[in-house]
């Protein structure tokens, strides 16, 4: 019997390197492994409602950046008439 030589056909080229590119997992960038380190730890404490309450009251702290945001735009606009009322005649 002559030999017969069977070739395997390798990949090669971008086709090569785009299979090795998608089998791979995606990585968990920093920010979503801290977001799911913050919920477990929010649940093993067992201070969501906690949170979810005071971050809704007038301590929390949106509550008081919202409020922070108005007081400063409110003294813009009494700075901004003065400087107006100076300006007429």
């Amino acid at each position: 019997l002559p030999s017969l030589s069977i070739r395997v056909k390798r990949p090669s080229g971008m086709s090569s390197l785009l299979g090795k590119i998608s089998s791979k997992k995606q990585k968990m960038s920093t920010l979503e492994k801290s977001k799911l380190d913050w919920e477990s730890f929010k649940e093993e404490e067992g201070i969501v409602e906690e949170l979810a309450i005071h971050n809704r009251g007038k301590d929390g702290y949106i509550e008081r950046k919202a409020f922070l945001e108005r007081v400063d735009h409110r003294q813009f606009e009494i700075e901004r008439d003065i400087r107006l009322s100076r300006m007429k005649p």
